[in-house]
């Protein structure tokens, strides 16, 4: 049967291609204008621009050509002498990079050394360039070509676009799905080809999930493969028939019935020193950290199997979190997989089915009506709490029968809270106390923060060189390792340059610290969502001694300010008790997404927190 296969698509292989349309660019044929090019006509302001992005499918050959060319224009565009493309296992690239030196084109091969083709899941590949001799003014050339589809076609980039066109040639024997994304409209559409012309760049803007959620492009996936009398092969057509096909694999499905690679002396520990079944679970997802992530993400355990990972406690994302569902289900806790594609790999479509676009699992936990969703892979992270990089819009609880649709959407927030207690020296400082807190998504930031570090001092020398004017006279820090925890931090400081003193007036700005000087979102108008991927709150209270031989002239106004349904809100509260002035300011985003109908409003609410945070606090001299 293999051997008639393998003839059959030989005398396939050996068809000419049904392809007759004139080719939008040639690869080696560049033109002296385009290496004359000083600026792109229709954005002066572009480092670099992609001249042609040309795709095509032979559906007779089965090969995917795939031809580029890039104008490099300013010294950041040089950036784009290094990238990847979707590819397959075996792909063919050659490149050059051109530059124009004394009226004559010079050309630098590509070599081997700069091409590397990288698997990134099972099924999917990519081609990694980087080439050489990149100066401002090279026009970069490169083709690819591989055996069936890219995963996706780019139209649309964070530099200009001048032409992209994809060819997909249907096939009676092959058959793909496409899912369009974006906000840009193709120049040419047919049921084969698809262009865009004059494509301006993707311009980033604060809290985006990932560019590549927004970009003009499409995903592509094989659906079937149809050759009569030798192969039949439909995949994945619906999100139940990507459940099977994931419950019937043995690097998945075939994992959660093996119970027994556990010793059994962890199970009985376990059992044995906790009393309830939430700590269980706390006990199991604490054991399970010990693996340590070797920051590989996937839905499949790795080749050395789960017993490897747990016994030497090293392992992918699947691996560890597979390990931790079957501790649990040993621990007679429910437990099933949760699948879904981390932020950095894109967004996971209900209405676009894809079993490629599955990149990581966490795990469900539920104990009565609590349910937990769990990561182990994160030494900071707290029970109950997701990874930054797994909050992605909804995963798919994959269950012994069926699957279910669950939100990813954290139910804790980044949240601190800080608390200043100053007097005002003779020289004109602020000295007193500064304490903060770091609660669920703080607490994970900071522990991420201070870590990072290589001892207590440079933490500390990254606070004052944050905070401009501040030094730190003391420092005191707990419940770092305790995960489960606030983190605090108490600051014993002495801050300059913070008062302004005017005749017979001071000035002074009780909110500091961790606010905005100006208002993040810049553009009049956004048709992607504001992602903050949590909600936060920050409260800052700000107490100081009034200082001797002098009456309060003014204090900040109170006010409250909030969107419509509390997605957003501030208040601000001033009052004295006795010689002390307090200055409550209490700033929270009380969901992690905004989107574009609500985008002018929330525009307007930091426009007007701006302000708020810049008031001031007047004393004037008896």
């Amino acid at each position: 049967m293999k051997k008639r296969l393998a003839n059959f698509l030989i005398c396939i292989l050996l068809l000419g291609s049904g392809y007759a349309q004139k080719e939008p660019m040639k690869y080696g044929k560049v033109d002296k204008s385009d290496l004359e090019m000083k600026v792109y006509p229709a954005d002066s302001s572009a480092t670099a621009v992609v001249l042609c992005n040309f795709g095509y499918f032979d559906s007779n050959k089965m090969q995917f050509v795939h031809q580029m060319r890039i104008k490099i224009l300013k010294e950041e565009g040089k950036a784009r002498g290094s990238f990847s493309v979707p590819a397959g296992e075996k792909t063919n690239v050659k490149g050059q990079t051109v530059n124009l030196e004394n009226g004559n084109p010079v050309v630098t091969k590509l070599e081997k050394s700069g091409i590397f083709i990288e698997k990134i899941t099972r099924d999917l590949y990519q081609a990694k360039v980087a080439f050489p001799n990149v100066k401002v003014g090279s026009v970069i050339d490169v083709e690819f070509y591989f055996q069936g589809f890219p995963s996706y076609w780019s139209f649309q980039e964070t530099i200009p676009v001048k032409w992209s066109e994809l060819i997909l040639e249907e096939s009676t024997y092959f058959s793909c799905r496409k899912n369009f994304q974006g906000y840009v409209s193709l120049s040419e559409a047919s049921s084969d080809r698809w262009v865009a012309k004059n494509v301006p760049a993707f311009k980033t803007e604060p809290f985006v999930n990932n560019v590549t959620n927004y970009l003009a492009r499409f995903n592509i996936e094989m659906s079937s493969i149809h050759i009569p009398g030798y192969l039949y092969k439909d995949y994945a057509t619906d999100w139940d028939a990507v459940a099977k096909t994931l419950r019937d694999n043995d690097d998945f499905g075939g994992q959660l019935s093996q119970l027994n690679f556990f010793p059994n002396n962890l199970a009985k520990e376990i059992k044995a020193s906790t009393r309830t079944p939430e700590e269980r679970i706390e006990k199991a997802f604490k054991e399970t950290k010990k693996i340590k992530w070797n920051n590989h993400e996937s839905v499949w355990i790795s080749k050395n199997g789960l017993s490897y990972a747990f016994n030497k406690r090293i392992g992918n994302s699947a691996d560890i979190n597979m390990n931790l569902l079957l501790l649990l289900r040993k621990l007679d806790i429910q437990a099933n997989p949760v699948v879904l594609s981390t932020r950095e790999n894109g967004f996971l479509s209900q209405f676009s089915v894809s079993l490629d676009k599955l990149n990581y699992i966490v795990v469900q936990a539920v104990i009565e009506d609590k349910t937990y969703l769990l990561d182990a892979t994160d030494e900071n992270i707290s029970l109950g709490e997701l990874p930054e990089r797994t909050i992605n819009g909804k995963g798919l609880l994959i269950k012994d029968e069926g699957q279910e649709w669950i939100d990813l959407t954290p139910q804790t927030k980044n949240k601190t809270v800080s608390i200043f207690n100053f007097k005002l020296t003779q020289d004109g400082k602020l000295k007193g106390d500064w304490s903060k807190s770091w609660v669920d998504y703080g607490g994970l930031k900071l522990r991420e923060n201070y870590k990072s570090f290589n001892s207590q001092d440079e933490y500390l020398k990254s606070i004052e060189s944050k905070y401009v004017g501040l030094s730190v006279d003391n420092y005191k820090l707990e419940n770092l390792d305790s995960v489960q925890l606030p983190v605090k931090e108490e600051f014993n400081v002495t801050l300059k340059n913070k008062i302004t003193k005017t005749g017979n007036e001071i000035f002074i700005q009780p909110i500091m610290f961790d606010k905005y000087t100006e208002n993040p979102l810049k553009a009049e108008d956004r048709v992607y969502p504001v992602d903050f991927t949590t909600a936060r709150e920050n409260t800052q209270i700000f107490f100081l001694e009034i200082p001797d031989g002098y009456t309060i002239e003014q204090l900040p106004k109170n006010i409250k300010m909030a969107l419509p349904q509390n997605a957003a809100s501030f208040q601000m509260l001033s009052t004295v008790n006795e010689n002390k002035v307090q200055v409550l300011f209490k700033f929270s985003i009380n969901k992690p997404v905004f989107y574009q109908p609500e985008y002018l409003d929330l525009k307007t609410f930091f426009d007007e927190l701006v302000k708020k945070q810049s008031e001031m606090l007047i004393f004037k001299h008896v």
